[in-house]
């Protein structure tokens, strides 16, 4: 028997043409959004790398790092933070995993589970940021402006991700409506990459 379904395609009705239409857009806006955010990351850890780049520069054009008389910032909770930050990377990336699954209530417990992280990491950035003297010139200075930036944008991730969270109270996300979960998952994950880079500079180099 001759197949005559690729000769004869079936008949779709205008609701589904439609429908169809509706699908091939969604997955070109998704496609569109995914690789603007990865321009965008290609693009900003160049800075963080540029300062990386001046903090060795600085460091080893220096006959002593850190300058005599100046002790380096304790690594214990520095430790400890980044292990939490680690972990709400993994959080994140569940907690977008059961959006996409429709699985709402565990969705929302990752995501909160990940919020109370990042609210820990940030509290021990205020530390390390407040522990530093200036008065050790150079050295602080630095580590200050490292610390400072990186700061900055956990901030501004994490606003997104409590806005994320308050959308999710309102029941917003989805299995069809999830991209605004998984971009501030990929944002949250550069600000931990970013994090785990200047910690290895700052703290164990």
């Amino acid at each position: 028997m001759v197949d005559t379904s690729i000769e004869n395609p079936p008949i779709l009705t205008r609701a589904e043409k439609e429908q169809r239409r509706k699908e091939r857009e969604a997955a070109l806006r998704l496609k569109n959004n995914r690789l603007g955010l990865t321009v965008f990351q290609i693009s900003w850890i160049m800075v963080f790398v540029a300062m990386i780049v001046v903090h060795s520069w600085v460091r080893f054009s220096s006959l002593e790092w850190p300058p005599e008389g100046v002790s380096s910032p304790n690594p214990i909770l520095p430790t400890l933070s980044t292990i939490g930050m680690i972990a709400s990377m993994l959080l994140a990336h569940q907690a977008t995993k059961a959006v996409k699954a429709d699985n709402l209530a565990q969705f929302k417990t990752y995501w909160l589970a990940t919020l109370g992280l990042a609210v820990a990491f940030f509290l021990v950035m205020i530390y390390q940021f407040s522990v530093i003297d200036l008065a050790d010139g150079q050295y602080a200075f630095v580590f200050r402006l490292m610390i400072g930036y990186h700061g900055i944008h956990a901030i501004v991730v994490g606003i997104f991700m409590v806005q994320v969270f308050r959308y999710a109270l309102r029941g917003q996300y989805h299995a069809g409506n999830f991209w605004a979960v998984e971009g501030t998952e990929r944002l949250w994950h550069f600000v931990a990459i970013a994090w785990i880079l200047f910690y290895i500079v700052l703290y164990l180099l």
